[in-house]
């Protein structure tokens, strides 16, 4: 017998026990019935885990099993380890679960009136003097809903086997993020992470609904090991789907802003609501990067921004900083469209005049924030002119006139990021000091709709990114193509069920989302940061997605925000075009 089929004929396998209801206290688990089963190893609940019952380790809080109370279908109960998954399922019928069903909270609104939040929600206020008289402002509301995505990721296989040292060494058939699932890991099962060793068979990064179902499966793994001191396989087939489930959270936002009438914004109080889910998943790295876009892009007298995290009755959301900084951006893009529909301006100079990364203004005190503010406009306008944007912008209007079944669309996005990027130098001492720097990006995308199909096809993407000499110039260009695929993952799956699947790098380039003209520039601007790519995925995103939408606003002059989810398939886009709900 090889040494592979001698290791699965010794290995154990496990069944779950789920909650059926969405809210349910839990009285009682009588698991003696299942014990007594021949061939079942160990049942495990919440009472054994040796750490912190909690799937995403510092990422958040989702509970592993349920305690007391059950906070969603598909709330894992227990789980039993058994020589074979078939005895395992037999044991798992036998464990008595007794629930005392709640009456659930499913939305955001009800959510709202009852006042079910994780934490307090939190506000973010700025206020300045107003330069001249605010009388003769234009004022306009706004509402924004980001529909809920559910992700049903395709698993391998997990083993975990217990080593001499007493630690825990977990195999995973897949992609995943070593790092963080060390961490995990070693919080749920009680070690420390020198103790856990994860080998998978390519470490990406990944902190999304993909994690947080990977996580749980390996934690389960682990401690079942832990627990039995056997080899413990995790077999997707034999979980129920409620378990492999994740949510991106619905997100609601309403802005109230003013400008006068050379478009310059004097407010913004911008209000956002999250469903959560039942656990506060990475929904607060959303909130505070959401609020920091606010705080650092906006140049106006006055910026109010409130965040509550909702919590509902529904599996737990995983929507983490980069969904809030692509949020912020978005709302910031909309607000410049919004009063360049009124003013009739030049958007260009809206986004110069109103965000505080374009601002070079001679008064300021700060010679870097200056000479940073001068770099950015130049990146700027070299990438305008460079990529032929108006000429361009002049071929697709002549193109929508003359062309029925496919529309065109073209736009230009600016991204700064404050918060993710980091100056390294040593002092005087000779020690490493680290202080916040930035990171710029910004992109233009063109993008073609079919009219019948609903298919995107993206045509041309030009990227420039702000880089360091640190850096050479292929590791960058490296980077940004990464993340380039990344930020297509943020806005696009090519399934069409309702549940569609994540892009993955090998459909991505076999597929006609990725253009053939893509061009990605780098612009030295001398200052010695560690550059952090994530800026090029959220200003690829927000290009692509504001690309289609201009197309498909050459079918329907009304379109709004609600018609056109921000995760883009051909269904999503045929039926805003043919003005169906979405």
């Amino acid at each position: 017998m090889s040494q592979t089929r001698e290791k699965l004929k010794h290995s154990l396998e496990m069944a779950f026990v789920i909650s059926p209801f969405e809210s349910a206290r839990i009285s009682s688990i009588d698991i003696e019935e299942a014990t007594q089963l021949k061939g079942v190893h160990s049942v495990l609940t919440w009472a054994d885990v040796n750490g912190k019952n909690n799937a995403i380790g510092d990422l958040g809080d989702i509970p592993l099993f349920a305690q007391d109370e059950a906070a969603f279908i598909g709330h894992l109960v227990a789980v039993v380890v058994a020589e074979r998954a078939s005895i395992a399922q037999a044991a798992a019928d036998l464990v008595r679960v007794d629930y005392k069903p709640n009456p659930p909270v499913l939305e955001i609104e009800e959510a709202l009136k009852l006042s079910s939040f994780h934490s307090d929600p939190q506000e973010l206020f700025h206020e300045g003097q107003f330069l001249g008289e605010p009388d003769g402002l234009e004022e306009i509301d706004r509402s924004f809903v980001f529909l809920d995505h559910v992700c049903l990721q395709e698993l391998g296989s997990v083993e975990a086997n217990v080593v001499d040292s007493g630690g825990i060494s977990v195999s995973i058939e897949g992609s995943c993020d070593s790092l963080v699932l060390t961490n995990s890991i070693a919080s749920l099962v009680g070690l420390n992470e020198e103790q856990v060793e994860v080998n998978c068979e390519r470490s990406i990064g990944c902190n999304d609904g993909r994690f947080s179902q990977l996580s749980i499966c390996a934690g389960l793994a682990a401690l079942c090991s832990f627990k039995t001191g056997k080899l413990v396989r995790f077999r997707p087939s034999n979980v129920p789907k409620e378990m492999l489930s994740s949510r991106s959270g619905q997100v609601q936002a309403r802005v109230h802003f003013s400008h006068d009438s050379s478009g310059r914004i004097k407010s913004i109080d911008c209000n956002v609501d999250v469903d959560s889910g039942s656990a506060a998943g990475m929904s607060d790295s959303f909130r505070d990067s959401l609020m920091s876009h606010f705080d650092n892009v906006f140049s106006c007298p006055q910026v109010r921004v409130s965040c509550s995290l909702c919590k509902t009755n529904r599996t737990p959301s995983l929507i983490s900083s980069k969904d809030g900084l692509a949020l912020g951006v978005f709302i910031s893009e909309e607000i410049v469209a919004d009063i360049n529909s009124r003013i009739n301006g030049s958007i260009h100079s809206l986004r110069k005049m109103n965000f505080s990364h374009f601002m070079n203004d001679e008064n300021q005190d700060n010679e870097k924030f200056r000479a940073g503010y001068e770099v950015i406009s130049e990146a700027w306008n070299s990438l305008i002119e460079d990529s032929s944007y108006k000429e361009r912008q002049e071929q697709i209007n002549q193109f929508n006139e003359s062309t029925s079944h496919y529309k065109r669309g073209i736009a230009a996005v600016p991204v700064k990021v404050d918060e993710l990027t980091k100056t390294v130098h040593e002092n005087e001492s000779g020690l490493v000091e680290v202080t916040p720097g930035y990171s710029f990006g910004v992109a233009v995308a063109e993008a073609q709709v079919d009219a019948f199909t609903g298919e995107v096809f993206l045509i041309r993407i030009d990227v420039l990114q702000l880089s360091t000499n640190g850096l050479s110039s292929a590791l960058q260009t490296s980077e940004m193509s990464a993340s380039f695929l990344d930020g297509l993952r943020n806005y696009f799956f090519l399934s069409t069920e309702g549940t569609g699947l994540g892009l993955s790098d090998s459909l991505l380039l076999g597929s006609r989302i990725v253009p053939d003209d893509l061009r990605f520039d780098l612009m030295d601007h001398g200052e010695n940061l560690v550059r952090f790519s994530s800026s090029v995925s959220y200003c690829l995103s927000m290009s692509v997605y504001q690309a289609v939408r201009k197309a498909v606003r050459q079918y329907r002059k009304s379109l709004s925000l609600v018609d056109l989810p921000l995760i883009l398939n051909p269904e999503s886009v045929y039926n805003a075009i043919h003005d169906r709900d979405s």
